[in-house]
Protein backbone atom coordinates (compact mmCIF):
# COMPACT_ATOMS: atom_id res chain seq x y z
CA UNK A 1 0.00 0.00 0.00
CA UNK A 2 1.35 3.39 -1.01
CA UNK A 3 1.74 6.24 1.47
CA UNK A 4 -0.81 8.27 -0.49
CA UNK A 5 -3.32 5.48 -0.07
CA UNK A 6 -2.65 5.15 3.63
CA UNK A 7 -3.15 8.88 4.20
CA UNK A 8 -6.63 8.63 2.69
CA UNK A 9 -7.78 5.93 5.08
CA UNK A 10 -10.14 6.72 7.92
CA UNK A 11 -9.34 5.69 11.48
CA UNK A 12 -11.86 2.84 11.43
CA UNK A 13 -10.25 1.44 8.28
CA UNK A 14 -6.79 1.63 9.78
CA UNK A 15 -7.95 -0.13 12.94
CA UNK A 16 -9.59 -2.86 10.85
CA UNK A 17 -6.46 -3.45 8.74
CA UNK A 18 -4.23 -3.45 11.81
CA UNK A 19 -6.41 -6.02 13.53
CA UNK A 20 -6.30 -8.26 10.45
CA UNK A 21 -2.51 -8.02 10.38
CA UNK A 22 -2.27 -8.82 14.06
CA UNK A 23 -4.54 -11.84 13.73
CA UNK A 24 -2.32 -13.07 10.89
CA UNK A 25 0.73 -12.82 13.15
CA UNK A 26 1.99 -9.63 11.50
CA UNK A 27 2.08 -7.42 14.60
CA UNK A 28 5.15 -5.53 13.39
CA UNK A 29 3.34 -4.64 10.15
CA UNK A 30 0.30 -3.48 12.14
CA UNK A 31 2.51 -1.24 14.28
CA UNK A 32 4.18 0.15 11.16
CA UNK A 33 0.77 0.82 9.58
CA UNK A 34 -0.30 2.92 12.57
CA UNK A 35 2.99 4.80 12.44
CA UNK A 36 2.69 5.63 8.75
CA UNK A 37 -0.94 6.70 9.09
CA UNK A 38 -0.14 9.01 11.99
CA UNK A 39 2.79 10.48 10.05
CA UNK A 40 0.88 11.21 6.88
CA UNK A 41 -2.81 11.56 7.77
CA UNK A 42 -4.32 14.96 8.55
CA UNK A 43 -6.94 13.31 10.79
CA UNK A 44 -7.59 14.74 14.25
CA UNK A 45 -7.89 11.15 15.53
CA UNK A 46 -4.18 10.40 15.34
CA UNK A 47 -3.98 10.22 19.17
CA UNK A 48 -6.28 7.19 19.09
CA UNK A 49 -4.12 5.44 16.48
CA UNK A 50 -1.03 6.11 18.59
CA UNK A 51 -2.78 4.73 21.63
CA UNK A 52 -3.73 1.54 19.77
CA UNK A 53 -0.17 1.29 18.48
CA UNK A 54 1.13 1.52 22.05
CA UNK A 55 -1.19 -1.25 23.24
CA UNK A 56 0.02 -3.51 20.42
CA UNK A 57 3.65 -2.77 21.16
CA UNK A 58 3.24 -3.43 24.85
CA UNK A 59 1.48 -6.74 24.18
CA UNK A 60 4.40 -7.66 21.92
CA UNK A 61 6.91 -6.86 24.68
CA UNK A 62 8.16 -3.57 23.24
CA UNK A 63 7.93 -1.46 26.40
CA UNK A 64 10.03 1.41 25.08
CA UNK A 65 7.98 1.61 21.88
CA UNK A 66 4.71 1.56 23.83
CA UNK A 67 5.88 4.36 26.12
CA UNK A 68 6.88 6.48 23.12
CA UNK A 69 3.50 5.87 21.46
CA UNK A 70 1.54 6.81 24.61
CA UNK A 71 3.58 10.00 25.04
CA UNK A 72 3.10 10.94 21.38
CA UNK A 73 -0.63 10.33 21.75
CA UNK A 74 -0.68 12.83 24.60
CA UNK A 75 1.26 15.36 22.53
CA UNK A 76 -1.55 15.23 19.99
CA UNK A 77 -4.30 15.30 22.66
CA UNK A 78 -3.14 16.06 26.25
CA UNK A 79 -6.63 15.36 27.56
CA UNK A 80 -6.71 11.74 26.37
CA UNK A 81 -7.27 10.10 29.74
CA UNK A 82 -6.91 6.47 28.69
CA UNK A 83 -3.46 7.10 27.21
CA UNK A 84 -2.37 8.83 30.41
CA UNK A 85 -3.71 5.99 32.53
CA UNK A 86 -1.95 3.39 30.39
CA UNK A 87 1.25 5.41 30.51
CA UNK A 88 0.99 5.37 34.28
CA UNK A 89 0.57 1.60 34.28
CA UNK A 90 3.64 1.26 32.07
CA UNK A 91 5.68 3.52 34.36
CA UNK A 92 4.53 1.46 37.34
CA UNK A 93 5.71 -1.66 35.52
CA UNK A 94 9.13 -0.01 35.17
CA UNK A 95 9.25 0.75 38.90
CA UNK A 96 8.75 4.50 38.39
CA UNK A 97 5.97 4.67 40.96
CA UNK A 98 5.86 8.38 41.69
CA UNK A 99 5.93 9.21 37.96
CA UNK A 100 3.06 6.77 37.41
CA UNK A 101 0.96 8.40 40.11
CA UNK A 102 1.72 11.84 38.66
CA UNK A 103 0.11 10.76 35.40
CA UNK A 104 -2.94 9.41 37.21
CA UNK A 105 -3.17 12.53 39.36
CA UNK A 106 -3.53 14.62 36.23
CA UNK A 107 -6.50 12.52 35.14
CA UNK A 108 -8.02 12.76 38.61
CA UNK A 109 -7.64 16.53 38.82
CA UNK A 110 -10.72 18.71 38.56
CA UNK A 111 -11.37 20.07 35.13
CA UNK A 112 -9.08 17.64 33.32
CA UNK A 113 -11.85 15.84 31.50
CA UNK A 114 -15.03 16.74 29.78
CA UNK A 115 -18.04 14.63 28.93
CA UNK A 116 -20.22 11.98 30.48
CA UNK A 117 -17.43 9.50 31.15
CA UNK A 118 -15.16 11.86 33.07
CA UNK A 119 -16.23 10.47 36.46
CA UNK A 120 -15.41 6.92 35.41
CA UNK A 121 -11.94 7.95 34.25
CA UNK A 122 -11.29 10.01 37.36
CA UNK A 123 -12.30 7.21 39.69
CA UNK A 124 -10.21 4.74 37.68
CA UNK A 125 -7.18 7.00 38.08
CA UNK A 126 -7.82 7.51 41.80
CA UNK A 127 -8.26 3.77 42.33
CA UNK A 128 -4.91 3.11 40.65
CA UNK A 129 -3.31 5.68 42.96
CA UNK A 130 -4.93 4.05 45.97
CA UNK A 131 -3.86 0.57 44.87
CA UNK A 132 -0.23 1.54 44.30
CA UNK A 133 0.02 3.65 47.46
CA UNK A 134 -1.31 0.67 49.42
CA UNK A 135 1.35 -1.58 47.86
CA UNK A 136 3.98 0.97 48.91
CA UNK A 137 2.51 0.94 52.45
CA UNK A 138 1.63 4.63 52.20
CA UNK A 139 -1.72 3.80 53.70
CA UNK A 140 -2.80 7.34 54.56
CA UNK A 141 -2.27 8.47 50.97
CA UNK A 142 -4.03 5.36 49.68
CA UNK A 143 -7.01 6.07 51.93
CA UNK A 144 -7.13 9.69 50.75
CA UNK A 145 -7.22 8.61 47.08
CA UNK A 146 -10.00 6.09 47.67
CA UNK A 147 -11.98 8.62 49.71
CA UNK A 148 -11.88 10.95 46.70
CA UNK A 149 -12.89 8.08 44.42
CA UNK A 150 -15.86 7.09 46.59
CA UNK A 151 -16.94 10.72 46.89
CA UNK A 152 -17.16 10.90 43.09
CA UNK A 153 -18.75 7.47 42.68
CA UNK A 154 -20.02 5.90 45.93
CA UNK A 155 -21.17 2.53 44.59
CA UNK A 156 -17.79 0.84 44.12
CA UNK A 157 -17.61 -2.44 46.00
CA UNK A 158 -13.88 -2.97 45.43
CA UNK A 159 -13.00 0.56 46.50
CA UNK A 160 -15.15 0.22 49.64
CA UNK A 161 -13.48 -3.09 50.44
CA UNK A 162 -9.98 -1.61 50.24
CA UNK A 163 -10.96 1.61 52.05
CA UNK A 164 -12.17 -0.32 55.09
CA UNK A 165 -9.11 -2.57 55.20
CA UNK A 166 -6.81 0.44 54.78
CA UNK A 167 -8.29 2.00 57.89
CA UNK A 168 -7.77 -1.26 59.79
CA UNK A 169 -4.13 -1.34 58.67
CA UNK A 170 -3.71 2.19 60.05
CA UNK A 171 -5.51 1.42 63.33
CA UNK A 172 -8.11 4.06 62.56
CA UNK A 173 -11.07 3.04 64.69
CA UNK A 174 -13.85 2.50 63.89
CA UNK A 175 -12.66 1.18 60.54
CA UNK A 176 -16.16 1.48 59.12
CA UNK A 177 -17.17 5.11 59.05
CA UNK A 178 -19.87 6.48 56.78
CA UNK A 179 -18.91 8.55 53.74
CA UNK A 180 -21.24 10.67 51.59
CA UNK A 181 -23.29 8.13 49.66
CA UNK A 182 -21.68 5.15 51.43
CA UNK A 183 -23.40 3.98 54.60
CA UNK A 184 -21.82 1.81 57.27
CA UNK A 185 -24.18 -0.94 56.16
CA UNK A 186 -22.86 -0.68 52.60
CA UNK A 187 -19.35 -0.95 53.97
CA UNK A 188 -20.38 -3.99 55.95
CA UNK A 189 -21.71 -5.64 52.78
CA UNK A 190 -18.60 -4.69 50.79
CA UNK A 191 -15.98 -5.68 53.34
CA UNK A 192 -13.65 -8.48 52.29
CA UNK A 193 -13.84 -11.79 54.15
CA UNK A 194 -10.25 -11.31 55.37
CA UNK A 195 -10.99 -7.88 56.83
CA UNK A 196 -14.21 -9.18 58.40
CA UNK A 197 -12.23 -11.80 60.36
CA UNK A 198 -10.63 -8.95 62.29
CA UNK A 199 -13.58 -6.58 62.44
CA UNK A 200 -16.39 -8.64 63.96
CA UNK A 201 -16.65 -11.67 66.22
CA UNK A 202 -19.91 -12.68 64.60
CA UNK A 203 -19.97 -15.91 62.57
CA UNK A 204 -23.07 -14.81 60.67
CA UNK A 205 -21.30 -11.65 59.44
CA UNK A 206 -18.26 -13.65 58.41
CA UNK A 207 -20.44 -16.05 56.42
CA UNK A 208 -22.26 -13.11 54.81
CA UNK A 209 -18.97 -11.45 53.86
CA UNK A 210 -17.69 -14.66 52.29
CA UNK A 211 -20.89 -15.28 50.35
CA UNK A 212 -21.04 -11.70 49.10
CA UNK A 213 -17.37 -11.77 48.10
CA UNK A 214 -17.68 -15.04 46.21
CA UNK A 215 -20.78 -13.83 44.39
CA UNK A 216 -19.08 -10.55 43.48
CA UNK A 217 -15.63 -11.87 42.58
CA UNK A 218 -15.89 -15.50 41.58
CA UNK A 219 -18.98 -15.97 39.46
CA UNK A 220 -17.27 -18.86 37.73
CA UNK A 221 -18.68 -21.65 35.60
CA UNK A 222 -18.60 -24.96 37.40
CA UNK A 223 -17.83 -28.18 35.62
CA UNK A 224 -16.12 -31.43 36.53
CA UNK A 225 -12.75 -32.38 35.11
CA UNK A 226 -12.25 -35.43 37.30
CA UNK A 227 -13.90 -38.66 36.31
CA UNK A 228 -17.05 -39.99 37.93
CA UNK A 229 -15.41 -43.31 38.84
CA UNK A 230 -12.99 -43.49 41.79
CA UNK A 231 -9.34 -43.91 40.92
CA UNK A 232 -8.55 -46.85 43.26
CA UNK A 233 -4.85 -46.08 43.55
CA UNK A 234 -2.56 -48.30 45.56
CA UNK A 235 -1.64 -45.17 47.54
CA UNK A 236 -4.14 -42.35 48.06
CA UNK A 237 -2.98 -39.25 46.22
CA UNK A 238 -3.19 -36.02 48.20
CA UNK A 239 -2.58 -32.78 46.33
CA UNK A 240 -1.77 -29.44 48.01
CA UNK A 241 -2.65 -26.33 46.00
CA UNK A 242 -0.71 -23.28 47.17
CA UNK A 243 1.21 -20.15 46.30
CA UNK A 244 2.61 -19.90 49.83
CA UNK A 245 5.09 -22.79 49.94
CA UNK A 246 7.91 -20.48 51.03
CA UNK A 247 8.74 -18.33 54.07
CA UNK A 248 5.10 -17.32 54.40
CA UNK A 249 2.91 -17.85 57.47
CA UNK A 250 1.18 -20.82 55.84
CA UNK A 251 4.39 -22.27 54.47
CA UNK A 252 6.03 -22.03 57.89
CA UNK A 253 3.27 -24.20 59.33
CA UNK A 254 3.29 -26.81 56.58
CA UNK A 255 6.75 -28.42 56.50
CA UNK A 256 6.19 -30.61 59.53
CA UNK A 257 2.76 -31.65 58.27
CA UNK A 258 4.08 -32.66 54.88
CA UNK A 259 7.04 -34.55 56.31
CA UNK A 260 4.77 -36.47 58.69
CA UNK A 261 2.65 -38.06 55.93
CA UNK A 262 2.78 -41.85 55.79
CA UNK A 263 4.38 -42.50 52.41
CA UNK A 264 3.43 -46.18 52.49
CA UNK A 265 -0.25 -45.22 52.25
CA UNK A 266 -0.21 -41.73 50.69
CA UNK A 267 1.45 -40.09 47.69
CA UNK A 268 1.87 -36.35 48.18
CA UNK A 269 1.73 -33.79 45.36
CA UNK A 270 2.30 -30.02 45.31
CA UNK A 271 0.54 -27.91 42.72
CA UNK A 272 2.75 -24.97 43.35
CA UNK A 273 2.65 -21.35 42.28
CA UNK A 274 4.86 -19.94 45.06
CA UNK A 275 7.67 -17.46 44.53
CA UNK A 276 11.23 -18.76 44.58
CA UNK A 277 12.47 -16.82 47.59
CA UNK A 278 15.86 -18.56 47.60
CA UNK A 279 15.46 -19.74 51.16
CA UNK A 280 16.53 -23.06 52.61
CA UNK A 281 13.01 -23.36 53.96
CA UNK A 282 11.58 -23.19 50.45
CA UNK A 283 13.83 -26.08 49.47
CA UNK A 284 12.77 -28.05 52.54
CA UNK A 285 9.13 -27.63 51.58
CA UNK A 286 9.69 -28.76 48.00
CA UNK A 287 11.61 -31.81 49.18
CA UNK A 288 8.74 -32.79 51.46
CA UNK A 289 6.60 -33.72 48.43
CA UNK A 290 6.79 -36.81 46.27
CA UNK A 291 5.94 -34.66 43.24
CA UNK A 292 6.07 -30.90 42.67
CA UNK A 293 4.08 -29.58 39.71
CA UNK A 294 4.92 -25.96 38.89
CA UNK A 295 1.70 -24.23 37.79
CA UNK A 296 2.96 -20.62 37.94
CA UNK A 297 2.84 -20.17 34.18
CA UNK A 298 -0.43 -22.10 33.74
CA UNK A 299 -3.85 -20.50 33.54
CA UNK A 300 -6.58 -21.90 35.77
CA UNK A 301 -7.82 -24.39 33.19
CA UNK A 302 -4.35 -25.75 32.45
CA UNK A 303 -3.59 -26.01 36.18
CA UNK A 304 -6.88 -27.81 36.84
CA UNK A 305 -6.19 -30.15 33.96
CA UNK A 306 -2.75 -30.93 35.42
CA UNK A 307 -4.42 -31.88 38.71
CA UNK A 308 -6.97 -34.05 36.92
CA UNK A 309 -4.23 -35.69 34.85
CA UNK A 310 -2.38 -36.59 38.06
CA UNK A 311 -5.54 -38.36 39.26
CA UNK A 312 -5.52 -36.62 42.62
CA UNK A 313 -7.92 -38.25 45.08
CA UNK A 314 -8.04 -35.37 47.59
CA UNK A 315 -7.10 -31.76 46.82
CA UNK A 316 -6.33 -29.47 49.78
CA UNK A 317 -6.33 -25.76 48.96
CA UNK A 318 -4.10 -23.71 51.29
CA UNK A 319 -5.54 -20.30 50.38
CA UNK A 320 -9.31 -20.21 50.86
CA UNK A 321 -10.25 -16.55 50.32
CA UNK A 322 -6.85 -15.13 51.21
CA UNK A 323 -4.61 -13.13 48.90
CA UNK A 324 -3.30 -15.24 46.03
CA UNK A 325 -6.24 -17.65 45.96
CA UNK A 326 -7.07 -19.30 42.63
CA UNK A 327 -10.66 -20.48 43.06
CA UNK A 328 -11.00 -20.88 39.31
CA UNK A 329 -8.92 -24.03 39.56
CA UNK A 330 -11.20 -25.51 42.18
CA UNK A 331 -14.34 -24.51 40.27
CA UNK A 332 -13.41 -27.01 37.54
CA UNK A 333 -13.42 -29.79 40.14
CA UNK A 334 -10.17 -31.44 39.12
CA UNK A 335 -10.37 -33.80 42.14
CA UNK A 336 -13.34 -35.78 43.50
CA UNK A 337 -12.70 -34.46 47.03
CA UNK A 338 -11.71 -30.81 47.61
CA UNK A 339 -11.07 -29.14 50.95
CA UNK A 340 -9.56 -26.03 52.53
CA UNK A 341 -6.88 -25.85 55.19
CA UNK A 342 -4.90 -23.14 57.06
CA UNK A 343 -4.85 -20.32 54.51
CA UNK A 344 -8.14 -18.72 55.55
CA UNK A 345 -9.59 -19.34 59.03
CA UNK A 346 -13.21 -18.99 58.08
CA UNK A 347 -15.69 -20.34 55.60
CA UNK A 348 -14.84 -19.95 51.92
CA UNK A 349 -18.49 -20.16 50.81
CA UNK A 350 -17.13 -21.76 47.62
CA UNK A 351 -19.65 -24.38 46.47
CA UNK A 352 -16.97 -26.66 45.04
CA UNK A 353 -15.07 -26.91 48.36
CA UNK A 354 -16.59 -29.78 50.32
CA UNK A 355 -14.72 -29.81 53.62
CA UNK A 356 -12.54 -27.79 55.99
CA UNK A 357 -9.79 -29.21 58.20
CA UNK A 358 -10.44 -28.11 61.78
CA UNK A 359 -10.53 -29.24 65.38
CA UNK A 360 -13.39 -29.29 67.86
CA UNK A 361 -12.09 -26.39 69.94
CA UNK A 362 -11.59 -24.03 67.01
CA UNK A 363 -14.77 -25.11 65.21
CA UNK A 364 -17.25 -26.48 67.75
CA UNK A 365 -20.55 -27.89 66.57
CA UNK A 366 -22.32 -24.60 67.35
CA UNK A 367 -20.28 -22.85 64.65
CA UNK A 368 -20.74 -25.41 61.87
CA UNK A 369 -23.97 -23.80 60.50
CA UNK A 370 -21.82 -20.78 59.57
CA UNK A 371 -19.52 -22.84 57.35
CA UNK A 372 -20.49 -24.02 53.89
CA UNK A 373 -17.89 -26.78 54.26
CA UNK A 374 -18.21 -29.96 56.32
CA UNK A 375 -15.64 -30.04 59.15
CA UNK A 376 -13.03 -32.77 59.05
CA UNK A 377 -11.79 -32.94 62.63
CA UNK A 378 -8.20 -33.75 63.54
CA UNK A 379 -6.83 -34.75 66.92
CA UNK A 380 -5.30 -31.96 68.98
CA UNK A 381 -5.08 -28.59 67.29
CA UNK A 382 -5.57 -28.11 63.54
CA UNK A 383 -2.54 -25.80 63.75
CA UNK A 384 0.64 -27.90 63.75
CA UNK A 385 2.72 -27.32 66.87
CA UNK A 386 6.27 -28.52 66.69
CA UNK A 387 9.61 -27.74 68.25
CA UNK A 388 12.28 -25.81 66.40
CA UNK A 389 15.46 -24.78 68.20
CA UNK A 390 15.09 -21.15 69.24
CA UNK A 391 17.96 -18.99 68.03
CA UNK A 392 19.96 -17.12 70.65
CA UNK A 393 19.10 -13.45 70.96
CA UNK A 394 22.10 -11.31 70.10
CA UNK A 395 20.49 -8.11 71.39
CA UNK A 396 19.67 -6.88 74.87
CA UNK A 397 16.49 -5.24 76.01
CA UNK A 398 18.28 -1.91 76.17
CA UNK A 399 19.46 -2.21 72.57
CA UNK A 400 15.86 -2.78 71.50
CA UNK A 401 14.53 0.16 73.52
CA UNK A 402 13.09 -1.92 76.38
CA UNK A 403 13.69 -1.22 80.08
CA UNK A 404 15.85 -4.02 81.48
CA UNK A 405 13.74 -4.57 84.62
CA UNK A 406 10.29 -4.00 83.12
CA UNK A 407 7.47 -6.51 82.79
CA UNK A 408 7.43 -6.78 78.99
CA UNK A 409 4.17 -7.67 77.27
CA UNK A 410 4.67 -8.38 73.57
CA UNK A 411 2.26 -8.52 70.66
CA UNK A 412 3.81 -8.94 67.22
CA UNK A 413 0.56 -9.64 65.40
CA UNK A 414 -0.27 -7.65 62.28
CA UNK A 415 -1.71 -4.33 63.36
CA UNK A 416 -4.89 -4.72 61.32
CA UNK A 417 -5.85 -7.29 63.98
CA UNK A 418 -5.88 -4.54 66.63
CA UNK A 419 -9.10 -2.81 67.63
CA UNK A 420 -10.32 -0.28 70.15
CA UNK A 421 -11.63 -2.73 72.83
CA UNK A 422 -8.41 -4.76 72.73
CA UNK A 423 -6.20 -1.69 72.90
CA UNK A 424 -8.24 -0.27 75.78
CA UNK A 425 -7.69 -3.53 77.67
CA UNK A 426 -3.95 -3.28 77.07
CA UNK A 427 -3.90 0.31 78.32
CA UNK A 428 -5.83 -0.75 81.44
CA UNK A 429 -3.16 -3.37 82.14
CA UNK A 430 -0.40 -0.75 81.84
CA UNK A 431 -2.25 1.46 84.31
CA UNK A 432 -2.53 -1.42 86.80
CA UNK A 433 1.01 -2.80 86.52
CA UNK A 434 3.72 -0.34 87.50
CA UNK A 435 6.73 -0.39 85.23
CA UNK A 436 5.15 -2.67 82.61
CA UNK A 437 5.68 -1.90 78.93
CA UNK A 438 3.83 -2.98 75.83
CA UNK A 439 6.03 -4.13 72.90
CA UNK A 440 4.38 -3.80 69.50
CA UNK A 441 5.32 -4.10 65.85
CA UNK A 442 6.16 -0.90 64.00
CA UNK A 443 4.25 -2.01 60.95
CA UNK A 444 3.72 1.28 59.13
CA UNK A 445 4.06 4.97 59.89
CA UNK A 446 0.32 5.67 59.83
CA UNK A 447 -0.53 2.87 62.27
CA UNK A 448 2.29 3.77 64.67
CA UNK A 449 1.18 7.40 64.63
CA UNK A 450 -2.44 6.44 65.35
CA UNK A 451 -1.45 4.04 68.13
CA UNK A 452 0.63 6.73 69.82
CA UNK A 453 -2.42 8.98 69.70
CA UNK A 454 -4.42 6.24 71.40
CA UNK A 455 -1.79 5.83 74.12
CA UNK A 456 -1.97 9.55 74.87
CA UNK A 457 -5.78 9.48 74.77
CA UNK A 458 -5.78 6.79 77.48
CA UNK A 459 -3.48 8.87 79.66
CA UNK A 460 -0.54 6.47 79.45
CA UNK A 461 3.02 7.73 79.08
CA UNK A 462 4.30 7.25 75.52
CA UNK A 463 7.47 5.51 76.70
CA UNK A 464 5.32 2.65 78.10
CA UNK A 465 4.71 1.46 74.52
CA UNK A 466 7.78 0.40 72.52
CA UNK A 467 7.66 -0.25 68.78
CA UNK A 468 9.90 -2.90 67.21
CA UNK A 469 11.02 -2.67 63.62
CA UNK A 470 10.21 -5.63 61.37
CA UNK A 471 12.82 -8.37 61.38
CA UNK A 472 13.44 -11.74 59.77
CA UNK A 473 11.55 -14.76 61.04
CA UNK A 474 14.61 -15.99 62.95
CA UNK A 475 15.27 -12.58 64.44
CA UNK A 476 11.77 -12.12 65.77
CA UNK A 477 11.78 -15.64 67.27
CA UNK A 478 15.00 -14.71 69.05
CA UNK A 479 13.51 -11.42 70.29
CA UNK A 480 10.60 -13.20 71.92
CA UNK A 481 12.95 -14.46 74.62
CA UNK A 482 13.18 -10.90 75.92
CA UNK A 483 9.42 -10.71 76.63
CA UNK A 484 7.60 -11.99 79.72
CA UNK A 485 4.21 -12.71 78.18
CA UNK A 486 2.57 -12.54 74.76
CA UNK A 487 -0.77 -10.74 74.43
CA UNK A 488 -2.98 -12.22 71.76
CA UNK A 489 -5.49 -10.23 69.71
CA UNK A 490 -9.18 -10.91 69.25
CA UNK A 491 -11.34 -11.54 67.23
CA UNK A 492 -8.43 -12.37 64.90
CA UNK A 493 -6.09 -14.53 66.97
CA UNK A 494 -2.48 -15.36 66.31
CA UNK A 495 -1.94 -18.38 64.07
CA UNK A 496 1.59 -19.14 62.96
CA UNK A 497 2.76 -16.44 65.37
CA UNK A 498 1.10 -18.30 68.25
CA UNK A 499 2.94 -21.46 67.23
CA UNK A 500 6.25 -19.56 67.30
CA UNK A 501 5.43 -17.90 70.62
CA UNK A 502 4.70 -21.17 72.40
CA UNK A 503 7.60 -22.94 70.74
CA UNK A 504 9.95 -20.26 72.09
CA UNK A 505 8.67 -20.95 75.61
CA UNK A 506 6.79 -17.66 75.94
CA UNK A 507 3.43 -17.88 77.77
CA UNK A 508 0.52 -16.42 75.80
CA UNK A 509 -2.83 -15.08 77.00
CA UNK A 510 -5.64 -15.31 74.47
CA UNK A 511 -9.33 -14.42 74.31
CA UNK A 512 -11.48 -17.02 72.57
CA UNK A 513 -14.69 -15.72 71.04
CA UNK A 514 -17.60 -16.79 68.84
CA UNK A 515 -15.73 -17.42 65.56
CA UNK A 516 -13.22 -19.99 64.40
CA UNK A 517 -10.51 -17.38 63.85
CA UNK A 518 -11.00 -16.09 67.40
CA UNK A 519 -10.41 -19.59 68.77
CA UNK A 520 -7.29 -20.73 66.93
CA UNK A 521 -4.77 -19.62 69.56
CA UNK A 522 -7.03 -21.20 72.18
CA UNK A 523 -6.94 -24.36 70.08
CA UNK A 524 -3.16 -24.52 70.48
CA UNK A 525 -3.23 -23.80 74.22
CA UNK A 526 -6.00 -26.36 74.75
CA UNK A 527 -4.03 -29.02 72.86
CA UNK A 528 -1.05 -28.71 75.24
CA UNK A 529 -3.05 -28.48 78.47
CA UNK A 530 -2.74 -24.73 79.09
CA UNK A 531 -6.46 -23.96 79.16
CA UNK A 532 -6.05 -21.58 82.09
CA UNK A 533 -4.33 -19.13 79.71
CA UNK A 534 -7.55 -18.98 77.64
CA UNK A 535 -10.05 -16.27 78.57
CA UNK A 536 -13.50 -15.54 77.16
CA UNK A 537 -14.04 -11.82 77.84
CA UNK A 538 -11.98 -8.67 78.13
CA UNK A 539 -12.30 -8.38 81.91
CA UNK A 540 -10.93 -11.88 82.53
CA UNK A 541 -8.18 -11.28 79.95
CA UNK A 542 -7.10 -8.08 81.71
CA UNK A 543 -7.21 -9.65 85.17
CA UNK A 544 -5.23 -12.71 84.08
CA UNK A 545 -2.41 -10.63 82.58
CA UNK A 546 -2.27 -8.47 85.71
CA UNK A 547 -2.18 -11.60 87.91
CA UNK A 548 0.72 -13.01 85.86
CA UNK A 549 2.60 -9.72 86.16
CA UNK A 550 2.22 -9.79 89.93
CA UNK A 551 2.84 -13.52 90.33
CA UNK A 552 6.13 -14.21 88.60
CA UNK A 553 6.30 -17.74 90.03
CA UNK A 554 3.08 -18.66 88.26
CA UNK A 555 4.36 -17.13 85.04
CA UNK A 556 7.61 -19.05 85.39
CA UNK A 557 5.69 -22.30 85.80
CA UNK A 558 4.03 -21.80 82.42
CA UNK A 559 7.36 -21.03 80.80
CA UNK A 560 8.83 -24.17 82.38
CA UNK A 561 5.92 -26.27 81.14
CA UNK A 562 6.38 -24.94 77.61
CA UNK A 563 10.12 -25.49 77.60
CA UNK A 564 9.80 -28.99 79.05
CA UNK A 565 6.99 -29.97 76.69
CA UNK A 566 9.22 -30.68 73.70
CA UNK A 567 8.20 -34.31 73.38
CA UNK A 568 4.54 -33.40 73.24
CA UNK A 569 5.15 -30.70 70.64
CA UNK A 570 7.35 -32.91 68.52
CA UNK A 571 4.59 -35.50 68.42
CA UNK A 572 1.92 -32.96 67.54
CA UNK A 573 2.41 -32.86 63.73
CA UNK A 574 2.38 -36.67 63.51
CA UNK A 575 -0.73 -36.84 65.69
CA UNK A 576 -2.48 -34.26 63.53
CA UNK A 577 -1.47 -35.91 60.26
CA UNK A 578 -2.43 -39.45 61.37
CA UNK A 579 -5.93 -38.29 62.25
CA UNK A 580 -6.20 -36.26 59.03
CA UNK A 581 -5.08 -39.24 56.96
CA UNK A 582 -7.65 -41.47 58.65
CA UNK A 583 -10.44 -39.01 57.83
CA UNK A 584 -9.34 -38.56 54.22
CA UNK A 585 -8.94 -42.31 53.71
CA UNK A 586 -12.48 -42.85 54.99
CA UNK A 587 -13.82 -40.23 52.57
CA UNK A 588 -11.99 -41.83 49.64
CA UNK A 589 -13.32 -45.25 50.67
CA UNK A 590 -16.86 -43.89 50.56
CA UNK A 591 -16.30 -42.91 46.92
CA UNK A 592 -15.53 -46.51 46.02
CA UNK A 593 -18.67 -47.94 47.61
Amino acid sequence: MQIEDISQLGLDQVIGLAEQMQQAGRTADAVALYGLWVQHSPSSDRHIALFNQGVMQLNAGDVAGAEHAYRESLVHYPGFAQARINLGLLLERKGLYDEAMLEWSQVASAGYLQGATHVDMQTLALNHIGRLQEQLKRYDLAEHALTQSLTLKPQQADAIQHWVHLRSKQCKWPAMQALPGVSVNAMLRGTSPLAMLALHDDPALQLMAAQSFVQRKFNLPTYRLCGAAPYRHERIRIGYLSGDLCTHAVGLLMADVLEAHDRTRFEIYAFDYSIEDGSAYRQRLKQAFDHVVDIRAMDDHAAAQAIANAEIDVLLDLHGLSSGARPGILSMQPAPLQGTYLGFIGTTALPWVQFVVADKFALPEALTPYFSEKPVYVDGSFLPLNHTPTPACSQTRTELGLPEEAFVMACFNNVYKFNAPMFTTWMNILKRVDGAVLWLLDDNDSATRELRKQVAYHGVALDRVVFAKRASHEQYRARMQLADVFLDTTPYNSGSTARDVLDCGLPMVTLSGRTCVSRMAGSLLHSIGLDDLITYNHTDYENLVVDLALDRARLASYRHQLIQGDALRQAAPAKLVRSLEAQLAAMVAQLTQ
